[in-house]
């Protein structure tokens, strides 16, 4: 689980980093590009975000030239397996209510290191409901990890299987399959659970996240890049 990037930073926090010279991984000259740990960046009402929440974490640098299009140098432990970091772009919400929801939904084109050896990470949304007590995730593409949580169901979303999986406040759809692009029905996953009673009705959206729990990189670096990204939201 990773903490809710608002209960650190604040609702408008940005951190900034002088220019350094550029990685293989990293381009040469991104918008915006930092070191920091809970680096932050506003981009069009977007934030992008370090997210090396676990204090454990090892280097990881962000780049990025749009909430569009970004990506991430991260170094973690080799045989690693608890989440380390969650670089991620976030949409932060004042606890709407679900219900007044027609449509949420994000569109990806996101790449993982192409050595996948010592690699455990996924690419993933990652939504909080009712001001961050409730979790609500949905795995895309995942090299690595093991899911140890409670298996409550299996569902079709859109012609997707996925499994779904809960562990206390939190749930993980996990898709069947690995996907580098393609869209993430969340509305579609909330009222599943709310259809089968582990999310009440009255449910609040507070943030909408997409990016990569990263647990391991084999102890090299290694690089993680989004070149799409959207985020589309319609209400009654």
């Amino acid at each position: 689980m990773r903490l809710p990037l608002l209960a650190l930073l604040g609702a408008a926090a940005t951190v900034t980093a002088a220019a350094a010279p550029a990685s293989a991984a990293i381009p040469a000259h991104p918008k915006w590009q930092s070191s920091a740990r809970m680096a932050s960046w506003n981009n069009n009402g977007f934030l992008v975000d370090n997210n090396e929440w676990n204090q454990s974490a090892g280097p990881q640098k962000i780049w990025a030239d749009s909430y569009h299009y970004w990506g991430v140098e991260s170094t973690q432990r080799a045989g690693n397996t608890a989440i380390e970091t969650y670089p991620c772009v976030q949409k932060n919400y004042n606890n709407l209510p679900v219900s007044s929801f027609r449509l949420i939904r994000t569109g990806f084109a996101e790449s993982m290191p192409a050595n996948t050896a010592g690699l455990a990470a996924e690419a993933a949304n990652d939504v909080w409901l009712n001001n961050y007590s409730i979790e609500v995730m949905i795995w895309v593409d995942n090299i690595g990890q093991r899911i140890y949580d409670s298996v409550i169901g299996h569902v079709m979303i859109f012609g997707q299987r996925f499994v779904v999986y809960k562990n206390g406040s939190e749930f993980i759809f996990a898709l069947q399959g690995h996907e580098t692009t393609g869209v993430t029905h969340i509305l579609s996953s909330i009222r599943w659970l709310i259809n089968h009673g582990y999310v009440k009705p009255s449910a609040t959206l507070r943030t909408v996240d997409f990016g990569w729990e990263i647990a391991s990189t084999g102890g090299k670096p290694k690089d993680f890049r989004m070149t799409k990204y959207w985020l589309h939201t319609r209400r009654s």
